[in-house]
């Protein structure tokens, strides 16, 4: 017996090739197609995810860090304006808060460019106030950082001069006068002053900025009648002047003499170290003549005493002269030096100005205050620092 026919399949109907020897239906072919494809796409899905998450592993950690503030500068600063400027190390958004010294406090519009240079202009401000600055950058990822400043504006400018009230001329003599007054803010000091309301003659300019005045003219006539005038500067430059012109009187001469309320008699002499003093030259402070020579004992004792008071009163207050006519130039520096003496040794060689004041007598002590009047004359030797300062502080 022949063996059986193997069963034809159309070509069009061959799903894939056959196991040898086996014919597969149609149906039974589909049906493993959809099996390997439903199969490839999940191999193809797995690799995909896979490969999502392997990326997903890798990637960088959110950005968390604040971006960092740093060089920062408050400038042109007016009464109502400032520039505020600072840098970042990300590029970030820029703005800043102001609180007043009420703690009122306002923001700037943001800007939202992110940049790493900032610049914000503060308007809007009163003047003469601090405000309190802070400033705010925030980067890309939402992170935020401040950092605070204080900023004082500029004083308004000042247009108004200063009130000139109370101008008195006072402490009158033959030759000074004091003139003082008051302004209603701080200002300079200065004078305008001569023998008819053309004036003529000015005090020095005093630069130091206060409210109350007072400048000394000098150098007067006796018996005569002064025009005088007050103005005064202040720190803006504005100037105002006393509105009518004033006038005062010298009394007349006083008597120039040894005498106590007499006007010391004026010299002028050389110290040992050929310095040329006057004594009118110290007008404005108090003055001790003191004359002496290098034998004389309670000269030698008093000069510690002496010494001590030059140490201890200020140059501006107090002037120590004293003056030699029995030794020569060497002999004095010599006592000085042993004695360590400070104040002038001057050179009376002629014994000149021992006649004006009728020195006979060693030691013997003129006090003769800042108008130049003698007030006190000790004859004989001071016992302590004390006692002089007794004196002193009587004038």
């Amino acid at each position: 017996m022949s063996p059986p026919l193997p069963t034809m399949v159309p070509r069009d109907q061959v799903i894939g090739p056959a196991p040898r020897g086996l014919a597969i239906p149609p149906s039974t072919r589909l049906f493993l197609l959809k099996i390997s494809t439903a199969i490839l796409f999940g191999i193809l899905a797995f690799v995909g995810i896979s490969y999502a998450v392997s990326l997903l592993g890798t990637s960088s950690p959110a950005d968390t860090a604040p971006p960092a503030i740093q060089s920062i500068s408050v400038s042109y600063i007016t009464e109502s304006s400032a520039i505020v400027t600072w840098e970042t190390n990300e590029p970030a958004t820029s703005q800043v808060m102001l609180c007043d010294p009420n703690e009122v406090c306002t923001w700037t519009e943001p800007q939202e460019t992110l940049v790493t240079s900032h610049s914000v202009t503060l308007s809007g401000l009163e003047p003469d106030m601090t405000y309190h600055l802070t400033l705010i950058s925030e980067d890309a990822d939402g992170n935020e950082n401040t950092s605070e400043r204080d900023l004082t504006t500029s004083a308004q400018a000042d247009v108004t001069p200063p009130v000139i009230s109370g101008v008195v001329a006072s402490s009158i003599t033959d030759l000074t006068a004091t003139i003082t007054w008051k302004t209603n803010e701080r200002a300079t000091t200065q004078v305008e002053y001569g023998t008819t309301d053309a004036y003529g003659s000015t005090t020095p300019l005093d630069e130091e900025l206060t409210r109350s005045h007072s400048a000394r003219l000098t150098a007067l006539e006796p018996s005569k009648t002064y025009h005088f005038k007050v103005t005064s500067k202040d720190a803006g430059g504005n100037e105002a002047a006393s509105e009518t012109d004033r006038t005062f009187a010298t009394l007349p001469p006083i008597p120039i003499g040894p005498e106590v309320g007499n006007r010391a008699p004026d010299f002028t002499l050389e110290t040992v170290d050929d310095e040329e003093l006057t004594l009118s030259d110290f007008r404005g402070k108090i003055v001790m003549v003191n004359f002496w020579f290098a034998a004389c004992v309670p000269c030698e004792g008093e000069m510690p005493h002496i010494q001590a008071v030059s140490d201890s009163w200020p140059d501006e207050d107090l002037a120590i002269l004293s003056i030699n006519r029995i030794d020569d130039a060497e002999e004095i520096q010599s006592f000085t030096e042993s004695h360590q003496l400070t104040f002038p040794a001057l050179i009376d060689a002629a014994g000149a100005v021992h006649a004006d004041y009728s020195v006979d007598e060693w030691p013997v002590t003129f006090f003769i205050d800042t108008e130049g009047i003698i007030q006190e004359i000790q004859v004989g030797a001071f016992q302590s620092q004390e006692e002089i300062e007794g004196t002193l502080e009587s004038l």
